[in-house]
């Protein structure tokens, strides 16, 4: 994965649109580059665009949301309304596009941001929303945003401290630099598990032994009282029905004769109601009689009605007829004004017509004048605008003719400068500013050359005084190793002597035993004397053990010092021969570029050219030369312009005479612009007028029909009622109406008569019922005694029967108790059963990686992950150097110095504590140690751009140098692009490419790629 460019607008202090492209120019070329600038002015940003664009987050503030950057004041700069990140990537030859971006709308509130993934190629958007273009990113590049930071974004400084660093202490950084925290959490994790295990074990102890069960002799006899009370109970319930039975018996008796008393008062009171009755039962009879009539007397009331409605409709429609005709003439007297004469009802139409093409043929003429006057206008100030291109020369005027006035004084003025600059024609032009051109391209090769030949000056003289510092540092080392070769001799001797001491005290330790069993008298084992002087008396020995130890540190500390100032001297004069190399290839190539500048020079006419005074006087002639070519070009155009602004004047001018014209001859016969509104209102109306009248006449003579036609059905209809009323001799068609009920009543009348009827036959039935009902009771009647006393007697053997199932139910309750108490035992026994078996299991979990802190695991996990970065570590560090390797400590020699090992193969695969390491070699295998976590985080991908993140502040001039030339290895041997972030001066003489980042006044900053 390669990240081939990037673009952004308004990230953090990074104000404008900014690209950067590491596959073009500069960047590409040299494929080392350094990111510089001062504290705050914006380096690590540049990471930030690339995080955030492809994953929405930044290592310094996580995910980003609009509450980060509306309350945190993150990403976006101060006072922008938008912002956007944008990263091209290469990943198995395809390029993706992927684009973050966010806005403020007009109420200044922030718009959800945009996020989308392009393939450059074809242009299409293959992925778009905001939870998924991070997804889908992790899945084309192959890494997740932790894998991606740690493989592509190395902050080599940790691995420094975690070469140093003692197991627990290196166990902590390994975790917070990989992010395996959760294996901490892990081992806390399985001890707390087994803490809530062992204690869910004894909250269930405590849960069985509040259970209490019935002894098993009590239970059996509350079982045995239960079975007998349940039998006896069997008998009292049969006595408890039976007289329940006789009771509901002698119930119904007394029913049935209360309902014989009410039955007989209801026959009384419907005797009553009957004979009230009869006279609407005669109503009823007329009714039917004369009800067949009615339909013959609603024709003849209908009639009557229709006669009245169409007398009032004839009267409206009249009413309505001399309307319509007072608006036609109103119409009329309207249009004789508009007109301005007399019109006839014939002609109203055709006058209002001519009147209307008439004014609109004008008004046509006027808009066309007025169209070509607002077209010269346009035109004049489109010419205007390239007149008052680079000052305002002529304003522009509304008035034609005052505008024509103003013209005239500033063409004079340039025809005048014309004749100033003696330049009339425009090929005396072309030659000068050919000429003038000349003479710039000649200015620009001599500024180039005068500038590189400074440069090369300058870069000899820094190479003199380089040479000048490690010649001078050369001849320190040579002093410090005389120095140490002059200390290096007694000090050996001095260890010797000590080490042979050691070994005699040893020597002597070991017959400690055989000199205590010695007798006196008796010859030795080992020299047959029979005086044994020092089996009494020790012997005396030096013991110096702690002095030896100490020389003999002392003593590898100057072998090493020794070993290292030789390779410093070595590396000194190997540099002094290359600078002296350098030296004479600048000398060399200074005599063509002094040629160069003489040649130029002589060109020109003047001296050689040698300072930038200079060089400004040349500029300034030919800076003046070629402005007056360009004020001359500018007045040709302002003469062709001026003339094409005088024609077009003139065009202007009359055609606003011409709309004056059209416009006053309109307004003579209509002043207002609404002619056509206004004619067809007037059309429409008198259309409409017309209809009216003609409509309304219609309707009067249908009117008429209608009215005689009812008149003589209402007629015909009268003479047939007269004929009913003789032959039943009624006086009146309203008498005749009074013997008609209405529908609702006559109903209501049958209802009731048939009511009645029902009555009588259901006090008939319920009289016959009531009577059988008595007979059938007493039948079953066996007791004489009052129903008060059967009610009371039951009463009693109804509570002692409740008394009963009282009892029976309490002993139940309790050997139901029991027994759920016996099944919730076993319910708990087998819960603890399994509870036991989680102890076991969290115990032994607890055993192997529990502990509070979760220390245990977390270190077992980060030995296997340490041991895995050594073997990339060892495997970069062969590309840089083929003396060390790193190794992890045995256990032997952890008890005393858990400290990481290195083999040194220059030393004959001597191992030592990487702890001995230099600077300059501490920083080789830190780095190393950091392209290994990119390799381990990578995993398959292939990773191809590179950034460091600081680390070079604390280095030396020595081990800085080393550390770059490193750096350049790699980056040439693997084709990687590999940028540097830093704020080391020293860093911009040896990494010539860099993007640099300046802060301004404002508190923004700049980019720069030299």
């Amino acid at each position: 994965m390669k990240i081939s460019k990037i673009s952004f607008k308004n990230i953090h202090s990074l104000r404008g649109e900014h690209h950067i492209d590491f596959l073009s120019g500069p960047l590409a070329e040299s494929g080392l580059f350094a990111i510089t600038g001062a504290t705050g002015s914006g380096k690590s940003t540049l990471l930030d665009v690339i995080t955030l664009a492809l994953y929405n987050r930044v290592p310094r503030i996580g995910a980003i949301s609009k509450s980060v950057i509306d309350g945190e004041g993150g990403i976006m700069t101060r006072n922008t309304q938008d912002c956007y990140a944008e990263v091209e990537y290469i990943v198995n030859g395809k390029i993706f596009r992927s684009h973050w971006s966010i806005e403020r709308n007009r109420n200044d509130n922030l718009n959800d941001r945009k996020q989308e993934i392009i393939d450059v190629l074809t242009g299409m958007i293959i992925e778009s929303g905001k939870a998924s273009v991070p997804l889908k990113n992790e899945e084309l590049i192959g890494l997740s945003y932790d894998q991606f930071v740690k493989a592509m974004v190395l902050s080599q400084g940790q691995f420094s401290k975690l070469l140093q660093a003692r197991r627990d202490e290196r166990n902590k950084l390994l975790e917070d630099i990989t992010g395996a925290k959760d294996y901490r959490a892990i081992g806390a994790a399985v001890f707390n598990k087994y803490k809530v295990a062992v204690a869910a074990c004894k909250a269930q102890d405590i849960k069985l032994g509040e259970i209490e069960l019935l002894p098993e002799k009590e239970r059996q006899s509350l079982e045995k009282q239960a079975s007998d009370l349940i039998k006896g109970k069997e008998g009292q319930r049969k006595n408890l029905e039976a007289l329940k039975i006789e009771i509901e018996h002698r119930k119904g008796m007394l029913k049935q004769e209360s309902i014989l008393t009410i039955n007989e008062k209801q026959q009384q009171e419907l005797a009553l109601a009957l004979e009230t009755f009869k006279h609407e039962e005669r109503l009823l009879e007329q009714h039917a009689k004369y009800v067949g009539h009615n339909v013959l007397i609603a024709n003849f009331e209908q009639k009557v009605n229709s006669l009245q409605e169409l007398t009032e409709t004839l009267k409206l429609q009249t009413t309505s007829y001399n309307a319509v005709v007072k608006e036609k003439e109103a119409l009329l007297d309207t249009a004789t004004v508009l007109v301005g004469k007399k019109i006839e009802e014939e002609h109203f139409v055709e006058s209002l017509t001519q009147l209307r093409n008439t004014v609109n043929a004008l008004k046509v003429q006027e808009n066309i004048a007025s169209s070509q006057a607002q077209i010269h206008e346009a035109q004049i100030k489109k010419i205007l605008e390239d007149i008052n291109a680079d000052s305002l020369r002529v304003p522009f005027n509304t008035h034609p003719v005052k505008f024509k006035t103003s013209i005239l004084p500033v063409k004079e003025k340039v025809q005048q400068f014309l004749k100033s600059v003696q330049i009339d024609r425009e090929e005396d032009l072309v030659a000068r500013e050919s000429r003038a051109k000349e003479k710039s391209v000649l200015l620009n090769d001599l500024k180039l050359a005068v500038t590189q030949y400074a440069s090369e000056v300058k870069n000899l003289e820094s190479k003199d005084a380089e040479l000048k510092g490690s010649t001078k540092l050369a001849e320190s080392y040579q002093v410090q190793l005389k120095n140490l070769e002059k200390t290096l001799k007694p000090l050996e001797q001095e260890v010797d002597t000590l080490t042979r001491a050691e070994e005699m005290r040893k020597q002597h330790q070991s017959l400690e035993t055989h000199r205590s069993s010695l007798v006196k008298g008796e010859p030795c084992p080992l020299c047959g004397a029979l005086e044994h002087p020092f089996a009494q008396q020790q012997p005396r020995f030096d013991v110096q053990a702690d002095v030896l130890k100490s020389k003999q540190e002392l003593l590898t500390t100057k072998r090493e010092l020794k070993i290292a100032t030789q390779a410093h001297i070595k590396n000194e004069l190997e540099k002094s021969h290359t600078i002296q190399s350098n030296i004479q290839e600048l000398t060399q190539a200074l005599k063509p570029r002094r040629q160069t500048i003489e040649k130029l020079s002589n060109a020109f006419g003047v001296a050689c050219v040698e300072s930038m005074a200079a060089l400004k006087d040349l500029e300034l002639t030919v800076t003046t030369d070629l402005k007056l070519v360009e004020r001359v070009k500018r007045a040709f155009g302002l003469q062709k312009a001026f003339h094409n602004l005088t024609h077009t004047t003139a065009q202007w001018i009359e055609s606003s005479e011409q709309k004056t014209i059209k416009e006053t001859e309109r307004k003579k016969l209509y002043a207002a612009d609404d002619i056509d509104t206004k004619v067809q209102v007037l059309l429409s109306k008198w259309t409409q007028t017309l209809e009216k009248i003609n409509h309304t006449s219609k309707q009067i003579s249908e009117s008429n029909r209608k009215l005689k036609s009812v008149s003589e059905e209402k007629l015909d209809l009268e003479q047939q009622l007269q004929r009913i009323l003789k032959t039943e001799g009624i006086e009146s068609i309203a008498q005749l109406k009074q013997y008609i009920l209405s529908e609702s009543k006559a109903e209501d009348i049958r209802k009731k008569k048939q009511s009645f009827q029902l009555q009588q036959e259901r006090l008939k039935t319920e009289k016959q019922n009531a009577l059988k009902e008595i007979e059938a009771f007493k039948i079953n009647v066996t007791s004489t005694l009052p129903i008060a006393d059967l009610q009371s007697n039951y009463l009693k053997l109804e509570e002692d029967f409740s008394r009963l199932n009282e009892h029976i139910g309490a002993l139940k309750t309790t050997l139901e108790a029991d027994k759920k108490a016996k099944e919730k035992q076993a319910i708990l026994l087998a819960q603890l059963k399994d509870l036991k078996k989680e102890e076991v299991l969290w115990k032994t979990m607890n055993s192997l990686i529990g502990d509070a802190n979760g220390k245990r695991f977390s270190n077992f996990v980060q030995d296997l992950t340490l041991e895995q970065l050594i073997g990339y570590t060892n495997l970069r560090l062969k590309d840089l150097s083929d003396r060390y390797r790193v190794d992890i400590p045995t256990a032997d020699e952890a008890d005393k110095n858990d400290s990481l090992k290195v083999f040194d193969s220059h030393q004959g695969d001597a191992r030592r504590s990487i702890n001995t390491l230099s600077g300059g070699e501490t920083f080789m295998v830190s780095l190393a140690m950091a392209f290994a976590l990119s390799d381990l985080a990578a995993k398959n991908v292939k990773i191809e751009s590179i950034f460091i993140d600081e680390g070079f502040g604390t280095l030396d001039p020595d081990t800085l140098n080393q550390a770059i030339t490193i750096l350049e290895k790699m980056q040439n041997e693997g084709d990687k692009s590999i940028g540097v972030i830093s704020h080391v001066e020293a860093l911009k003489e040896r990494i010539t490419t860099q993007i640099r980042l300046e802060k301004t006044g404002s508190g923004y900053s700049t980019i720069q790629i030299v």
